[in-house]
């Protein structure tokens, strides 16, 4: 497969930097050992030949070299062109985007046909150029670090995850656990082949309980990662491709459906519809998808338990009013749909934690479920969800462990981000529904 890789460094590097400084070192400074994971070990869109591999022939790193210039020879080391992008207003704002657009469609009409466009960039305005490569029969490939909107989610083919990025590509530890590692299909040099000129497939088995239990384990995070229900077509390619002769036959199941099914995933729902779709009721607008392949008491019986083992209903007591608006922005922007005293909670945690303990992504995070468990009643909110806001009060400005790590002022950062969100996927916000949002993430915190 024929690639072009375009790298929008000021844009990659500042998002890194906001979340885990030395990634976006290890980012700036050895693009050669990222370029190489992304030839050998990422994924190629869907569909491709069997036998497909990534040729990245093109790569342009577009950079400020009023401020970045020092990384400029490890790009240059790592067969990069470079393209200077200096700031062309008094804010700051320099013309990368437009250079990169340019450049994509001059690479769409060139006499090699590139097969895949590979963007590093979380920047909205190359949702267009995203659809437009869909439209020639191009495949793309983003790496969106942060919160990328639901549009220029929907508009690639592949989604880097950031933190596989960060974990695989950059060898550094994520923030939060992710599900174990998939298994490694068997090496061929293994299996004797019948033709020497023909790579035998694996023979195909029965999963393993630890098998399963990964399976699982990737479904759900596919889903909890998505702003909208997954594609069950494309989620069922990736676990074969993955996992290889353990889902030949789908366990015996027959059907990817089946398979799914005897998973026992009660959190989620199949679609029907659109060659079928995976959601979470808590967090995703089946409705607007497909109908449950079960009866309707399935999304009642499979909300999450968010207090004490009590139902979401039963959470927002008290905040009824406020859960028609708090459901719409989660199903917009992919943000946790956590009940108000769930957020306080959490808020409460951290300025504690902070006051304690310097900030540290991955075991503040952890210190602050914990102290939420340990409330009465107990407050469960998953260690993603804890990720999220964290990462949130981040993107929107704050800097952990400045003097300034009051409830009120996380609060402020954090409806900040909601909004930002929000706004970005386009959504109508007036004045009540302003007032609706504060209420729900700060309560009385800011006015």
């Amino acid at each position: 497969m024929k690639s072009a890789l375009f790298v929008d460094f000021d844009n990659v590097f500042t998002q890194l930097r906001a979340l885990q400084p030395a990634a976006a070192e290890r980012f700036a400074r050895q693009p050669i050992e990222w370029i190489r994971w992304l030839i050998e070990s990422l994924e190629i869109p869907e569909p491709h030949e069997s036998d497909a591999r990534r040729r990245i022939l093109v790569r342009r790193c577009y950079l400020n070299p009023n401020w970045y210039q020092t990384f400029r020879h490890a790009f240059l080391r790592a067969g990069f062109e470079i393209v200077d992008c200096p700031p062309v207003t008094s804010q700051g704002k320099t013309s990368t985007d437009i250079h990169m657009v340019l450049d994509i469609i001059e690479l769409l009409q060139h006499e090699t046909r590139y097969d895949e466009f590979i963007v590093l960039s979380a920047d909205a305005d190359f949702t267009p150029v995203l659809r437009k490569l869909r439209r020639y029969d191009r495949r793309t490939s983003v790496l969106a670090i942060g919160f990328p909107s639901a549009a220029y989610q929907a508009s690639a083919d592949l989604l880097i995850d950031e933190r596989l990025f960060i974990e695989q590509a950059l060898g550094l530890a994520g923030e939060a656990p992710e599900p174990a590692p998939m298994p490694a299909a068997p090496s061929i040099a293994q299996t004797p082949a019948a033709d020497p000129n023909e790579p035998p497939a694996p023979p195909s088995r029965p999963a393993t309980p630890e098998e399963l239990l990964q399976i699982a384990e990737r479904i759900e995070a596919a889903v909890a990662q998505s702003a909208v229900p997954v594609s069950a077509g494309q989620l069922a390619s990736r676990l074969r491709q993955a996992f290889g002769p353990v889902l030949e036959q789908w366990n015996g199941q027959g059907s990817f459906k089946a398979f799914f099914r005897s998973l026992g995933l009660d959190r989620l729902v199949w679609l029907t519809g659109s060659g079928g779709r995976i959601a979470d009721p808590a967090r995703h607008a089946v409705e607007a998808y497909g109908l449950p392949d079960a009866d309707a008491k399935v999304i009642a019986d499979t909300a999450p338990m968010a207090l004490d083992g009590l139902p979401v209903s039963e959470v927002w007591a008290g905040h009824e009013a406020l859960l028609p608006v708090a459901r719409e922005v989660c199903q917009l922007t992919g943000a946790p749909l956590l009940a108000p005293p769930v957020v306080r909670a959490v808020l409460d945690a951290l300025c504690a934690d902070l006051g304690q303990q310097a900030y540290e992504p991955t075991e503040t995070a952890r210190r602050v479920r914990t102290a939420c468990l340990a409330r009465t009643p107990a407050i469960d909110v998953s260690l993603r969800d804890v990720v999220f806001l964290l990462r949130g009060m981040q993107l929107n400005g704050h800097v952990f462990g400045r003097g300034q790590d009051d409830a009120r002022t996380l609060a402020q950062r954090l409806f900040n981000q909601v909004l930002f969100l929000c706004q970005r996927e386009q959504m109508v916000i007036d004045e009540a529904a302003k007032v609706m949002i504060r209420q729900w993430i700060a309560g009385d915190l800011i006015g």
